[in-house]
């Protein structure tokens, strides 16, 4: 109702301030546009200045009411009823080795950038996402973030191992650290998402999932049947110590060294997009208002000016009266 009313209160101020205009120039309008006076159109005038105005006015108070509602705290979704999509990244350095990608010139880092590519693509909803990185040790980067190019800036290339002691990667401990970060969301509100590839010191026994967490995707990288050799042995995808990560978190082991995550496999994640809207929406509505009013009310003097009158003032020079015939009036005698 604000916008309506505003529209409407500047809608009776011009209309009136138009008639009085009109009133108190009407003596003076042959001085000012000639014998012939104003054009028939010029009556419109007071009309379509006002109605641009209440125009613009109703557009420019539909937006800023748009916006205030948006912005509400009150209206917001609180983050009790948020789902966290929290990635757990493997930031060891086996997952620099390139044997990765449908043709294995990727890292399995890359990859992994890849997959959660894919994977932002395809969710959406009210989500809040979290990144921890392990490798000795886990450390959450990224958590309650409403932004996905957080995440994305996460995986595409920032040095997290750097931040961590160097030493051999627990998979089993990093994993249950990664479970403490998370056990303070609300129950049934997460799903983890664990990218490694497995390589790792002997699995210790892995923490029931608290209840905040919902689901556990267990995302395999790296080739799982040829090696490459780093730090004293071969490095390959684990897949039986996937598996048994998986079966302990009560969660699914999928292997994505050469194919994405299946859609079916992020559930509810995935929304489907709502259908397209036919016609313009209120906010396109507004802007439209406030662009036409505009428009019409600046146009409106440049329309007076050329097109308001067929009389057209002459400057009289020098020259012009001194050829001019004189014309002599005899006074009686």
């Amino acid at each position: 109702m604000i916008p309506l009313i505003s529209a409407l209160a500047v809608l009776i101020t011009v209309a009136a301030a138009e008639w009085l205009h009109t009133r108190r120039i009407r003596i003076a309008q042959r001085l000012a546009f000639g014998t012939s006076g104003a054009r028939p159109w010029t009556r419109f005038v007071p009309l379509l200045r006002s109605l641009s105005l209440a125009a613009f006015t109703w557009g420019l108070a539909t937006l800023i009411q748009l916006q205030t509602t948006a912005n509400d705290p009150a209206k917001d979704t609180k983050n009790d009823t948020a789902t966290r999509l929290v990635f757990i990244a493997d930031l060891s350095p086996s997952m620099y080795l390139q044997d990765a990608g449908p043709d294995g010139a990727l890292t399995r880092h890359d990859r992994m950038r890849d997959v959660t590519e894919g994977i932002l693509q395809r969710v959406s909803g009210n989500l809040r996402f979290g990144v921890i990185g392990f490798y000795t040790e886990s450390i959450p980067v990224v958590m309650e973030a409403r932004d996905p190019e957080l995440v994305r800036n996460v995986f595409n290339g920032l040095p997290l191992s750097y931040a961590m002691p160097v030493g051999k990667t627990d998979l089993g401990k990093a994993v249950n650290e990664a479970l403490e970060h998370v056990a303070a969301f609300p129950p049934n509100s997460t799903r983890l998402v664990i990218f490694t590839d497995g390589d790792s010191v002997s699995l210790v026994p892995i923490q029931k999932r608290p209840q905040s967490v919902k689901e556990v995707l267990v995302l395999g990288l790296g080739n799982p049947t040829k090696g490459t050799y780093i730090d004293s042995h071969q490095s390959r995808q684990e897949g039986d110590t996937l598996q048994r990560l998986a079966t302990a978190l009560g969660g699914i082991y999928e292997d994505v060294n050469t194919k994405h995550l299946a859609t079916t496999a992020l559930g509810d994640l995935v929304v489907p997009l709502a259908p397209l809207q036919k016609g313009l929406s209120l906010a396109q509505l507004a802007i439209l208002a406030m662009v036409l009013g505009a428009f019409i009310n600046a146009a409106i003097p440049l329309a007076q000016e050329y097109l308001g009158s067929t009389w057209r003032p002459v400057a009289v020079t020098r020259s012009s009266a001194e050829s001019s015939p004189i014309i002599e009036r005899k006074l009686p005698a």
